[in-house]
């Protein structure tokens, strides 16, 4: 956060600051004084308005009246009231559109000022506080420049003129109103100052609230990972509880000025109407004047109390002015040089290099000397610290205060005009920056008019065009806030795709692989082979395979040039390179080998406790449904809601009033009453296969939850990904080798699949509760081990329909345990058999009994009921850190990332949303339903039945 800012340091005149915002308002001057002529005659009117009383009373009061005077007085009203009405639409219409403009240049110029900002000045700023100045620092100066302004004119001319119109009728009683200006002087005066310094600490610490909310959101991930939420949510309190102080103290000051002003001005009030029912004023008054006078005496009191409550907005505007004024008034990065070629050839020379990020710190590289030849490509490495970033930060002169030279085809890098100079150099740093923006845009951003075909060519170069035809809409899929959509490595492929499109002929690659899995990495150091012929390169890396092949490798230790040589040449030296070298690829780092100890409770306490703490994203709304929490009877009028019209769609169904199609061939419905996971899955399946046994050609429809497909019915096959089916009709896909048609819509779904295939009997995978498809057999499917819950309707309950449903249906099915304690007696009950393990990575099938690795392990599930797989692994004799996740989840490659190296185990059904996802420590543990063999028997009974 930035340091308060000395209060009692001199600072411009308010007068200087608020000449600098009329600078802004000078083009639109006519408006202006049109504006100020606007509001000086409706402080005119006002006045017109107390001298229309004044004569109307002395007319009632005079023995001289005419029968003219009447339509005269009335008139006069109406045309007062008229002028009045339009003059003020002029003044305030005007100067909101001046005080708008001035808002939107000064919003435009503050913002035009970053991109010239040397890069020190970023360095010592939060980003918080720079969108702090450009939001909320602008519109304080909106509320000065608008309605602070627009009252201190308005008002401000009708104070003047009632005044005036006062020492008109009466000089000597109007007089005693200067009597108090000397004080109300004194307390606008002393609240300005004290208004002053507090709006300058309000901008901080708004600041500051701007500040840890954005630094918390961006990090997000890190702030879960080390469970840092408590942490965040204090110091965003005491952020937040700074400024509501700071606040709280601005209020006070204006609420005691204010009343106190206004007090003063009462007390004139009071002494004048003393001093004129003296009979000797009276006497020198008529009584139209009279009334006049305090008439117009009494209408200062409104003016005066909006002009007391606008110094706050002042302050507040003034105070951000300063603050906004400060920045434009930054000295832009050094642009002196005028030399510019259309081309360069990459000679770079660097001659006595020393450079420290400011004077008084020490030298971050010393006595850099150095040549890199035209076409070169030079690697960097060394330990963190050693200065590799800032060295290539210099040949694009992100910083200047260097001692020594730097030659750019032997020319000073000063000397060449900046923007030319950066349009010779790509770079792609470790720290991707992606823009909320389509992928097409992203590669092409600084040259957006460039052919597509030059941008999917550098995509290709790059290998990123096979997963950009993979996103739903290819090139114009927007990649969200920094690319947040996109995986580690997509984002690097995306930035490398937009170096090449530059082609620059200096290239500068800051750990631009860092993100890449290995067989990415063997594609992208093919595609650097090619692009860094004939261009300058300069490669950090911390990864020493990715630069063995660089023409020459320069070793750095503490900001000192150490070795020079190619990557033979330092292995055989011996000294920090090769030991580097070996560290990177002899030695396993201890604490791998200690957690990857099959012995689990070897780890230490303090690693036991991190390692267990487990991910639960269970709705607190369903497990207080199995909890059977008293609190859910709140919502039993909506269950009840839900009962009823659940069993009105089935009396019409079963009585046929519903619009229903039945095809010729046979239907099985494999649903639930429940919702969440069942198992019903691996039932459809078993049966599938078993259908298949028995000489039947099965298909299965399925609704496909989680897909997003553009067109149904989608026919699944070999290369439909779980993302766009769902992850249930892959999974069956995969396993069952059935015809899978998937759609909202099953009657569309199942009319396509009997046209298309040679299917005899068709499987409706959770079909239950969609009447429009006719239906031979149903077969609802419980979880044995959670049981119904507390038996009530949606919302209050887990149940889709009331339980008596079953008394309709032909056969229940319970997963894991019977289901007699619900008092529900089931038909069969269905065991899971683990079968095999998969590893994700390259679809390696290892045995159940030959699992490579230790005990220790994740457990991933996003399922409907997590926890019968961490059951089912710990049967196998696992010790399992849960991570549960809600059914249908769309993993990302930071959802299984974990410090400690120990393997990964998710379901199969997971492992169908993860093919993206690259890592080599994720197993899929297979497995299938196993049911009575008689159980298949009794159901293909039933269907002849019928």
């Amino acid at each position: 956060m930035e340091k308060e800012k000395n209060l009692n340091e001199v600072k411009p005149s308010d007068f200087k600051i608020y000449g600098r915002l009329i600078s802004y308002v000078l083009p639109y001057y006519p408006q202006f004084l049109i504006s100020i002529l606007g509001f000086a005659v409706f402080a005119g009117s006002q006045v017109a308005f107390a001298e229309w009383l004044k004569r109307v009373i002395d007319y009632v009061g005079s023995t001289t009246q005419s029968e003219e005077s009447r339509f005269i007085w009335p008139i006069l009203l109406i045309l007062i009231a008229l002028v009045r009405g339009l003059s003020f639409f002029i003044g305030n219409y005007l100067l909101a559109s001046i005080s708008n403009r001035l808002v939107h240049e000064l919003r435009t110029d503050l913002f035009n000022k970053i991109p010239v900002l040397p890069s020190s000045f970023f360095d010592t700023r939060s980003s918080g506080h720079l969108v702090s100045r450009i939001t909320f620092n602008v519109m304080q100066v909106t509320g000065a420049a608008t309605n602070a302004l627009k009252v201190l004119i308005r008002e401000g001319l009708l104070v003047i003129g009632l005044v005036s119109y006062l020492m008109f009728l009466n000089i000597k009683l109007a007089s005693i109103f200067f009597v108090a200006a000397p004080f109300i002087a004194f307390v606008v005066g002393y609240a300005g100052r004290r208004l002053r310094k507090i709006s300058s600490r309000i901008q901080t610490a708004m600041g500051d609230v701007t500040h840890v909310a954005s630094e918390t959101i961006s990090a997000y991930k890190e702030v879960k990972a080390f469970g840092g939420e408590d942490y965040e949510i204090n110091r965003f309190f005491k952020a937040s509880d700074n400024n509501r102080a700071q606040n709280l103290k601005l209020e006070a000051t204006n609420a005691l000025a204010s009343p106190l002003i206004q007090f003063l001005v009462s007390a004139a009030l009071a002494l004048i109407t003393w001093l004129a029912l003296d009979p000797s004023v009276l006497n020198e008054m008529s009584p139209g004047g009279f009334v006049a006078f305090f008439g117009a005496a009494g209408m200062l009191a409104k003016p005066v109390r909006q002009l007391s409550e606008i110094n706050s907005q002042i302050q507040k505007g003034l105070a951000a002015a300063t603050d906004i004024f400060s920045q434009l008034d930054e000295k832009p990065e050094k642009n002196e040089g005028k030399y510019e070629k259309s081309s360069i050839d990459g000679l770079i020379e660097f001659k006595d290099l020393s450079f420290s990020y400011s004077n008084e710190s020490k030298h971050v590289l010393k006595n850099i000397n150095l040549v890199i030849n035209s076409g070169e490509t030079i690697a960097f490495v060394g330990k963190s610290g050693a200065g590799k970033t800032t060295l290539v930060n210099l040949i694009p002169r992100f910083y200047d205060n260097y001692e020594g030279e730097i030659l750019l085809d032997k020319v000073s890098l000063e000397d060449y005009e900046i923007n030319n100079l950066r349009s010779h150099i790509s770079l792609v740093g470790q720290n991707i920056t992606l823009f909320n923006d389509t992928i097409n845009r992203n590669i092409s951003y600084g040259s957006l008019e460039e052919d597509f075909e030059l941008i999917q060519a550098a995509s290709k170069r790059a290998h990123a065009d096979e997963f950009i035809h993979s996103m739903p809409d290819g090139y114009e899929t927007v990649v969200g806030d920094d690319g947040v959509l996109l995986s580690g490595g997509q984002r690097q492929r995306i930035a490398i795709a937009r170096a090449i499109l530059k082609d620059s002929p200096i290239l500068i690659l800051d750990e631009a692989t860092s993100a890449l899995d290995s067989e990415s990495e063997e594609y992208i150091k093919d595609a650097m082979s090619e692009l860094t012929k004939g261009r300058t390169t300069l490669v950090i890396a911390h990864r020493l395979s990715t630069i063995e092949n660089a023409d020459k490798i320069v070793v750095l230790d503490e900001g000192k040039i150490i070795e020079i040589g190619t990557h033979d040449e330092l292995l055989k030296n011996g000294d920090l390179y090769a030991n580097l070298h070996a560290k990177q690829f002899k030695e396993e780092p201890v604490s791998l080998k200690v957690k990857a100890t099959d012995d689990f409770e070897e780890l230490k306490e303090y690693e036991l406790t991190t390692l267990m703490t487990s991910r639960d994203h269970t709705p607190y709304l369903e497990k207080s449904w199995y909890k059977k929490s008293s609190w859910l009877w709140l919502l039993w009028p909506l269950s009840l809601l839900t009962k009823v019209i659940s069993r009105r769609r089935l009396n019409k169904f079963f009585e046929g009033t519903s619009r229903s199609w039945k095809p010729e061939i046979p239907v099985i419905i494999v649903g639930n009453i429940v919702v969440g996971g069942t198992g019903k899955t691996p039932f459809v399946i078993w049966l599938s296969k078993k259908l298949k046994e028995l000489g039947y050609n099965p298909g299965v429809i399925s609704r496909g939850y989680g897909g997003r497909a553009k067109k149904y019915p989608l026919v699944m096959d070999d290369a439909t990904r779980a993302r766009i089916s769902g992850d249930e009709p892959r999974l069956i896909f995969q396993n069952a080798k059935v015809p899978v048609y998937v759609s909202p819509n099953r009657v569309e779904a199942a009319k396509q699949m009997i046209e298309e295939s040679d299917c005899n009997i068709i499987i409706s995978d959770d079909g239950l509760q969609h009447y429009e498809l006719g239906r031979d057999v149903e077969i609802v499917i419980f979880d044995g081990t959670r049981g119904v819950g507390n038996k009530l309707c949606l919302p209050a309950g887990p149940l889709r329909e009331s339980l008596d449903r079953i008394d309709s249906v032909d056969f229940i099915v319970s997963s894991n345990v019977s289901l007699l304690a619900e008092g529900i007696t089931e038909n069969a009950i269905m065991k899971y058999k683990p079968i095999e393990w998969m590893r994700l990575f390259d679809q390696k099938i290892v045995s159940l009994h030959s699992w490579p690795l230790g005990k220790a392990v994740h457990g991933i599930a996003g399922i409907g009921n997590p926890s019968k797989f961490f059951t089912t692994l710990r049967e196998l004799n696992f010790k399992v850190i849960e991570h549960s996740f809600p059914d249908h989840y769309q993993f990302a490659e930071d959802d299984l990332k974990f410090s400690d190296n120990l393997p990964i185990i998710m379901t199969e059904k997971d492992a169908a949303r993860c093919h993206k996802i690259d890592q080599k420590n994720i197993w899929v543990l297979k497995i299938e339903a196993d049911l009575p063999e008689e159980f298949i028997n009794q159901i293909m009974n039933k269907v002849k039945s019928k």
